[in-house]
């Protein structure tokens, strides 16, 4: 898989000198923005980019203790740390215990390795757990300009799931439903997710909007949001597992592999992400205790 590949290549180069991370390299050898990718990182690793070098560098540092080559201060210096005291208190907090307290039985428990894709199988594995879904569909399509209608999370300040609930509890899903004349995508879904600037490694993008798409000058109802999603060549693809955890954290690994296969690419300089609920492969399995639920993507691409 080829981001399995690049994010390998991103951890090589931090290890060669993780005590001074240069993450400007990175989108070099991505060729994909530092924000967009930093969130790319923390879905394959489970762990945040500079959450990873904070804890490298930390385990380094109790190396360094255990072996007496250098005192805290020393340590914490080498580490990029502005004081001993701001050092003890990340040093404690990934290990339990201060740093002159370090032990080689602690250390065992408590360090956190170099992360590594190579020598694994066909499937996705990070410390041992396997890739736990699948690609069911994927197609390409030249779509149209559309108007996305809903509410934003800059609106109203909540957080991912929180948005959700205001969208159903305030009846916003009515609102939008009163439009369905106007409505284009598909037919049973009962919400969408879009998700855009990307400018770190946490969230899902600054942008975060629920609604639907409907035809370019549609009129948005009084405390919704309208934002223009711009045409061109789209990804559609299916994520099919157990759960929605699964899905959201495996389809962009397996989206991405698939679009390079196919002889396209993402677009990452246009890049977002949109997630369809629809009743027919998600609401109705999900309420049915199915083996499988199924989520919609769609990410804008070109052809290579």
């Amino acid at each position: 898989m080829e981001i399995l590949d690049k994010t390998q290549q991103v951890i090589d180069m931090l290890e060669a000198d993780i005590m001074h991370a240069d993450y400007e390299k990175i989108a070099k050898i991505t060729g994909i923005p530092l924000g967009l990718y930093q969130r790319i990182f923390t879905y394959i690793c489970n762990i945040s980019l500079a959450g990873y070098v904070r804890k490298r560098k930390l385990t380094l540092a109790a190396e360094m203790l255990l072996s007496k080559r250098k005192n805290v201060t020393e340590t914490a210096m080498e580490c990029g740390y502005e004081s001993s005291s701001a050092f003890s208190r990340a040093f404690k907090e990934q290990f339990s215990v201060p740093p002159a307290m370090i032990t080689g039985d602690i250390y065992q428990e408590k360090a956190f390795p170099p992360l590594s894709f190579k020598d694994n199988d066909t499937y996705y594995v990070m410390k041992g757990r396997r890739m736990m879904a699948e690609l069911v569909k994927i197609e390409y399509m030249t779509a149209e300009d559309v108007l996305l209608i809903g509410i934003s999370n800059q609106d109203f300040g909540v957080t991912t799931s929180d948005l959700w609930e205001v969208f159903w509890e305030r009846g916003f899903d009515k609102k939008l439903h009163e439009l369905h004349e106007y409505s284009v995508g598909m037919e049973d879904c009962i919400g969408l997710g879009y998700m855009t600037d990307f400018a770190n490694d946490s969230g899902l993008g600054e942008t975060y909007i629920i609604g639907k798409y409907f035809k370019t000058g549609t009129p948005v109802p009084e405390g919704m949001t309208g934002k223009i999603i711009k045409g061109g060549t789209i990804a559609k693809a299916q994520i099919g597992a157990k759960n929605l955890d699964d899905i959201i954290s495996n389809a962009f690994i397996l989206i991405s592999d698939m679009v390079q296969k196919n002889g396209y690419t993402l677009d990452y300089q246009h890049f977002y992400w949109v997630e369809f609920y629809t009743v027919s492969r998600f609401c109705n399995p999900l309420e049915n205790g199915a083996k499988q639920v199924i989520l919609d993507f769609q990410m804008p691409c070109r052809k290579i």
